[in-house]
Order: structure tokens, then sequence, then C-alpha cells
């Protein structure tokens, strides 16, 4: 299989995927990555960096910030590499002043000095790069003309099992639910929340929107702006999810032939979904995965619990790869015209730091970028699916000498 059919059906795999972003307790470092390689920076010639640099500085502030949180002898660890979060908030505070006084070429000669570069060698054709973003929805405070497709906020009665308080090998694995009869039960599904409407009536909805497609994709982002009548608008996040596997529908509808050959992309989704209303709950319903959101003053939050910056923050899996680490991607980017179609690529060449995670994004040389907020945004994270390099940085100072 190529490259292009590979990253497209994991992307169609991440759609039905949502994106959970509470701000965390603090946890333990990841065991190090298996698949890292450490290489030379002077190996690396290419290291520009095509990004606005003010976005580059808010990103380093907010892991900073996030560092700020956590006791400052806590060890970060990539592989052979091992560094305080004193160490790292130090670190990543000069590359900040370097990135807001010197050009391209300096800021990659300060990365090359300071930096250790360990690339991400998990797959055989490179990392798979997909992309998300924060929608904007249209949306009413009560139930109105075509506004009837709830948004729900988090049940009371909503029960989260994190199963390492319980079990040595738990660590890391939540299950959800609800009591009855004295025992936990499975939360509803998404054919019984929404089909069913088994939580009406217990006032749950922050709004009520127009679209349910558009609804269920803002699951799948896990945070997004509501849009009111007078143009205002207001921020929901990931509050909680049923604790239900999620299936693709994106696999689902290029496996039966529906997308007639197309890349089961974001846009050629929402455009079947809508297109055949006859067939979009029973596809929808096939996802039993449901999302509870909260309101939230700023966003969107990431896993980090810090707020995303536009081209700079990345989700990878915080088993392999510890968050608050700077990152360099290599890939490119979709072109999308006024019409809303992916016309080619571009080349994509920046420092990224690691501050989210998403339910799909698993395994090694696996990471989401984060486009923005907007219709611009999910329209190129919706294309977005394409092979790259990724190689993570650590403080030279920070590496074990060698025996």
């Amino acid at each position: 299989m190529s490259r292009r059919a590979l990253a497209t059906l994991s992307f169609a795999i991440f759609l039905a995927g949502c994106r959970p972003a509470p701000p965390p307790p603090a946890s333990p470092s990841p065991s190090p990555a298996p698949d890292l390689v450490r290489v030379e920076a002077s190996e690396l010639t290419a290291l520009g960096d095509d990004a606005p640099r003010e976005t580059l500085v808010a990103a380093i502030d907010h892991d900073v910030e996030s560092l700020g949180r956590r006791p400052a002898d806590e060890i970060i660890r990539l592989a052979d590499a091992a560094c305080s979060v004193a160490e790292m908030q130090k670190s990543l505070a000069a590359l900040r002043e370097a990135a807001a006084t010197s050009g391209s070429g300096d800021l990659a000669a300060y990365a090359r000095g300071h930096f250790a570069f360990y690339h991400s060698a998990g797959r055989p054709d490179g990392a798979l790069v997909t992309g998300y973003y924060e929608p904007i929805v249209d949306g009413r405070r009560s139930r109105q003309g075509e506004f009837v497709y709830p948004l729900y906020g988090r049940p009371e009665d909503l029960i989260e099992v994190h199963l390492g308080d319980f079990f040595p090998d738990g660590s890391g694995r939540t299950i959800a639910g609800r009591v009855a009869g004295g025992k936990l039960e499975p939360y509803p599904s998404r054919r019984e929340i929404d089909g069913d409407n088994v939580l009406a009536g217990r006032g749950l909805e922050l709004a009520w929107l127009d679209d349910s497609v558009a609804r269920y994709f803002l699951h799948v982002q896990g945070s997004g702006m509501v849009r009111l009548a007078d143009g205002s608008t207001f921020r929901v996040g990931f509050a909680a999810s049923n604790g239900k596997p999620y299936t693709s529908i994106g696999s689902l509808l290029a496996a039966d032939g529906s997308l007639g050959g197309e890349a089961a992309s974001a846009p050629a989704i929402q455009h079947f979904l809508r297109s055949h209303p006859e067939r979009r709950d029973e596809i929808l319903f096939r996802n039993e995965r449901y999302v509870f959101f909260h309101e939230i003053a700023d966003g969107p939050i990431g896993k980090l619990g810090v707020k995303l910056t536009e081209g700079r923050s990345i989700a990878v899996d915080a088993a392999l790869y510890p968050l608050a680490t700077l990152a360099y991607l290599a890939t490119e980017a979709p072109t999308v015209d006024s019409s809303g179609q992916a016309t080619g690529r571009r080349p994509l060449r920046r420092f990224v730091l690691a501050q989210d995670t998403g339910v799909a994004i698993t395994g090694p040389g696996r990471l989401d970028l984060f486009f923005g907020s907007g219709p611009a945004a999910g329209l190129e994270a919706g294309y977005m699916s394409e092979g790259g390099e990724l190689y993570f940085l650590m403080p030279r100072e920070c590496i074990s000498p060698s025996p």
C-alpha cells in the first residue's frame, strides 16, 4: 500500500475519534520511546521555520506555563535524555529568547548547538501527520426553529474509573459508566443518547445546534466555538466521554464504496452525510463514542492543560513521548482554493511542541497538527494526511554520558 493510501486510511480512523482535552493532573513521564534514534544535528541541513515567529514564542510560553505547575525536580525522559522540569523550563526559556530575537538561520544554529535531535523512526515510510482544528458552529441557548440538536454538558451520573487506582497494570486506562442496582453499568451509546433521547429533560443542554453533522465533528475535535444569533460566541471544551470505543465512519464509507473511491477526508465525509440524510443517523450511530462538553473562558485547551497554538501545537501518543517537549516537523500540507477544494501540497518545515493527545493518535511517529480555528482551518485540517519526518529535541545538558 502506498504512503498516501496508508495516510488516508489512518486519517479515516482518526475521524471517528475524539479528543479529550481537560487539564490533567501531573503524571509520570512515559517510558523511553523505542523508535527514537539520535542523529547528529549537522546532518539536518534544512532546519527552516515557515510559521510566524510569534506563534513559536506563544507556544513556548504555554509550555513553560505548564511546567511551572509541576515539581521542579520531576524528571522528563526521552530516549537517553533525562531532564528535570527546572532544566526543561530553563532550556525552553532560552529558546524563546532566541526565537524572539534571531533570524531563521540563527534560530536553526541555536537549536543545533543546544539540543540533541532524535528521529522518530518507528514507521518505515516516515511519520504520519494528520490535522485537527477548532470548529465554529451555529447554535442557540434554547431549542427553536431548526436548532433541535442538543450539545450536552457532562451528566451528573457519569462515573469515570481510573483503573490504575485499582490494578497495577491498569495505569493510563479509564472506563466510564453509571450506577444501577448497586453495580456500574456502561453508559448509553450515541444511538441511545441522540436516537432515543435518553438524556432529554435533564437540563444538560449547553446549546442547540442546527446541524447534526456539525455536532458530530465537534465531538471529533473535542472543542469548539458556538456562534449565537447576535454574532457573539462562547467556547466549549471536552468534559468527559461515555467511555465507549469509537468506530471509524470514514472507514465504513470507504469500505462500502459510498465515497466512490475518493479519499476519506473530513470534507468528503461531511458532504456525503449531508447529501444522504436517509443514511446519516445510521452511519453516525455506528460510532458509539459520545463526548460531553463544558464552557471554557479561553481555548482550545489541549491535554497539557494550556491553550493550543495554531501551527505549533501537536498531539502525540503520550505513552511514548512526554508532553511539553520540543519537536521539529518536516512534511507537506494541503493548499485549498476559495471553493474549498484541495489543489495541491506545500512544504511545511517548523518547530512544534507536544501539547495534546488524541484517541486515534497512537504509536510511534504518529501526530496531529493543530491548524487553528474556523472553516479555513477546518478545510486544511480535513485534507491533511501526509507522511513526514519527525524529530524530538532535548537539551544537550540532559543527555546521559556514553558508557
